[in-house]
């Protein structure tokens, strides 16, 4: 197993009765997770100012866990191929 870092979004929006969460990435480091946070929370705001959304709030976290290798194949591949995204 490997550590990786998952970044993950809680999302309070008006009008709806339950705190919602998502799960969008996994990195390498700790690093490369804490300079996504502000990238995540902006496209999150900028999708809900889109769909005309006008009062909610986000929090975004690293969170460190373990990952079996076969999980990482994908994003080893990807990222000999040039691609920027997580897992």
């Amino acid at each position: 197993m490997t550590t990786v870092w998952f970044l993950m979004a809680l999302m309070a929006f008006s009008g709806v009765p339950a705190i919602q969460y998502k799960g969008y990435f996994a990195y390498h480091t700790e690093e490369e997770c804490e300079m996504q946070r502000p990238v995540l929370e902006n496209f999150i705001a900028d999708s809900a100012m889109r769909r005309g959304v006008s009062a909610f709030y986000i929090k975004t976290f690293c969170l460190e866990m373990q990952a079996f290798e076969n999980q990482l194949r994908g994003y080893k591949k990807g990222k000999q191929q040039g691609a920027s995204l997580g897992i």
